[in-house]
C-alpha cells in the first residue's frame, strides 16, 4: 500500500516504476482518497501486482493544500496497514470516548451553576470531539460520501475553534481577583487572533493555499506566550483555578514545543508527534473538567453565601433592630388593607414618663417586653404579623372580617399587657397599659387605613387611655388622623 496525508487537492497522479522498467500509472482523485481512508489523516492507494520488485514512486498533484501531501508518504504492506488501521481507529474511539464524558459534566453543571466558562469548556470539547472524528477519518464511517475538500477545511476549523475555546476556559478557569483587565483582554485577544487568521485563509483563496497552514501555527505562538502568562501570573498570585489549567495545557505546550521545534527543522519526530496531539487533547479536558468542577463549586459557594447575606440584609432592613418585630418600612410594603382584615394600632401610655423615670434603658426594656407579649398573645391568630412603626407604636394586622371580633382581639391584647404576662425578664419592669385604635379592612389604601386606626388611637387616649376604640367614620373626628412620630409625646 501507498499512503500519504488526506490534505486537499484537485487531482493526483501517482506512478509506480518496477526494477524491470515497467511503470503503472494510477489516477487518484478525491472519492478514491475517502474511499481509502486510513485511520490518521491518511489515505491508501493500492500498488499495482507486478513480477518485478517496485524501484519508485513518482507523485505529481495538482492544487495541493499541503506540502504533507508528498513529503509524508510512505508504502506499507497490506497486512501491515490493516493491523494500524484497526489498532489506531480503536485509539481514536477511546479518545472520542474520554471527550464525550466531559461534555456530559458540563451539561449537567450548566444546568445548575449558568457560568460562560462552562459553555466555553462545553465548546472546547465538542470542538475537540469533532477535530478527533474527522482528523482521524473515523467521520467517514458516518458520512461516507464526505467531500475531502470540506472534510479538510472543517478539521482546521474545529482545531482553531478547539484552541480558541481553550484559551476562554482558562480565562474563566482563574479567578477574577487573579486576573487584571488587560490580562483578561489580552486572553480575548489570544482567542480571536487564530479565528482571525482562519477567517482570512478561508477567503484568502489560491494565494494562500499552500501556505496556510504555516501562517495557522505562526498565529498560535502568540496566543500560546499570552495563555502562558495568564497561567504564570495567576500561579503566582495563589489561583487554583491557574493551577488547573497550567496541569491541563502542559502536555499541550510539550506537544506544540516539539512541532515547532520540528517545523524548523531542528529535530525530527515523524507521525507519533502528531498522534500526541490527541492525548495532549485529553489531558487538557480532563484537568480543565476538574478546574471547572472546582470552580463551580467556589462560585456556588460564593453565591449561596451572597444569596443568604442578601436575605439576612433584607431581614436586618425589615425587622426592628430592639424588639424584633417587624419594622415601619415593612408596614409601608403592605399597599392595602384587604376585606377581610383588621387592623390594630396600639400606643404605650405615658411611655415618656416611664422614660423620664426610669431611665432609657428601662424603657427599652419595656419595650421590648411588650413587643413579647404582643407576638405571643397573636401566635394562634391566624394572618397576624406585628409591627413596630416607632418609639412606643405599634400595629397589628390579622385576618379578622368582624368588628366585634376585631374589638374582642384589641381589649384580649390590651389586657394582657395589663397583666405583665409575657417572658421573664431579670429586672423589675413598671407597670404600662397601652390604648388601640382600631379599623376593618375593605380594599382601602393601608395608608387611608392607618389614618383611620389613628384616628380611634386618639380617641382612646382622649377618653382616658387604656380603651380600644374601632373607627366608626359618624364617631371619630377625621382630624384626629396623622402620621406616626417617635418624638411625639404619649
Amino acid at each position: 500500500m501507498w499512503q500519504t496525508v488526506a490534505s486537499d487537492f484537485a487531482s493526483m497522479l501517482v506512478r509506480f516504476t518496477y526494477a524491470d522498467g515497467t511503470q503503472r500509472l494510477v489516477d487518484v482523485d478525491r472519492q478514491m482518497a475517502a474511499r481509502n481512508w486510513f485511520a490518521g489523516n491518511r489515505f491508501d492507494v493500492p500498488i499495482p501486482d507486478e513480477t518485478a520488485p517496485l524501484s519508485a514512486v513518482d507523485t505529481v498533484v495538482e492544487r495541493p493544500y499541503s506540502a504533507a501531501t508528498t513529503a509524508k508518504a510512505r508504502i506499507l504492506t497490506q497486512a501491515r496497514s490493516a493491523e494500524m488501521h484497526y489498532l489506531r481507529s480503536l485509539a481514536y474511539v477511546l479518545v472520542i470516548g474520554l471527550l464525550v464524558l466531559p461534555m456530559i459534566y458540563d451539561l449537567l453543571f450548566f444546568r445548575i451553576l449558568r457560568q460562560s466558562f462552562v459553555l466555553w469548556h462545553l465548546g472546547m470539547v465538542g470542538a475537540m470531539t469533532l477535530y478527533t472524528l474527522l482528523q482521524s477519518g473515523l467521520i467517514f464511517e458516518l458520512v461516507p460520501d464526505l467531500e475531502l475538500g470540506l472534510r479538510w477545511r472543517a478539521t482546521a476549523v474545529a482545531f482553531v475553534l478547539a484552541l480558541s475555546s481553550a484559551v476562554m476556559v482558562v480565562r474563566g478557569l482563574i479567578e477574577d481577583r487573579f486576573l487584571s483587565r488587560r490580562m483578561s483582554a489580552a486572553l480575548i485577544a489570544a482567542a480571536l487572533i487564530p479565528v482571525l487568521v482562519k477567517i482570512v485563509s478561508l477567503i484568502g483563496g489560491e494565494a494562500l493555499r499552500i501556505t496556510v497552514n504555516s501562517w495557522l501555527m505562526a498565529s498560535l505562538i502568540p496566543s500560546a506566550l499570552i495563555v502562558t502568562t495568564a497561567v504564570a501570573m495567576g500561579l503566582a498570585r495563589g489561583s487554583q483555578g491557574a493551577r488547573w489549567a497550567a496541569l491541563g495545557l502542559s502536555v499541550l505546550i510539550a506537544v506544540g514545543l516539539l512541532r515547532l521545534l520540528v517545523g524548523i527543522g531542528l529535530m525530527d519526530f515523524g507521525f507519533a508527534l502528531e498522534d500526541a496531539t490527541f492525548p495532549a487533547m485529553v489531558v487538557l479536558a480532563i484537568f480543565t473538567s476538574l478546574g471547572v468542577g472546582d470552580r463551580f463549586l467556589a462560585l456556588r459557594h460564593d453565591r449561596d453565601q451572597a444569596r443568604t447575606q442578601a436575605v439576612r440584609l433584607g431581614q436586618m432592613a425589615n425587622t426592628d433592630g430592639l424588639t424584633g418585630l417587624a419594622n415601619r418600612r415593612a408596614f409601608d410594603m403592605v399597599a392595602r388593607l384587604k376585606t377581610g382584615q383588621g387592623l390594630l394600632l396600639a400606643d404605650i401610655d405615658r411611655f415618656k414618663a416611664v422614660n423620664d423615670e426610669y431611665g432609657h434603658q428601662i424603657g427599652d426594656a419595656v419595650l421590648c417586653r411588650v413587643a413579647a407579649i404582643l407576638r405571643d398573645a397573636l401566635n394562634e391568630q391566624p394572618g397576624a404579623q406585628v409591627y413596630r412603626l416607632g418609639g412606643e407604636e405599634f400595629a397589628v394586622v390579622a385576618d379578622i372580617s368582624d368588628g366585634q371580633e376585631l374589638m374582642q382581639l384589641a381589649d384580649r391584647l390590651r389586657q394582657t399587657v395589663l397583666s405583665i404576662e409575657g417572658p421573664e425578664t431579670p429586672v423589675d419592669l413598671p407597670a404600662v397599659t397601652i390604648s388601640i385604635g382600631a379599623v376593618l379592612g375593605h380594599g382601602q389604601l393601608m395608608h387611608q387605613a392607618f389614618a383611620d386606626a389613628d384616628a380611634a388611637l386618639y380617641r382612646a387616649k382622649d377618653s382616658g387611655r387604656d380603651r380600644s376604640v374601632l373607627y366608626n367614620a359618624g364617631t371619630v373626628a377625621n382630624g384626629y388622623g396623622r402620621l406616626p412620630d417617635a418624638r411625639d409625646p404619649a
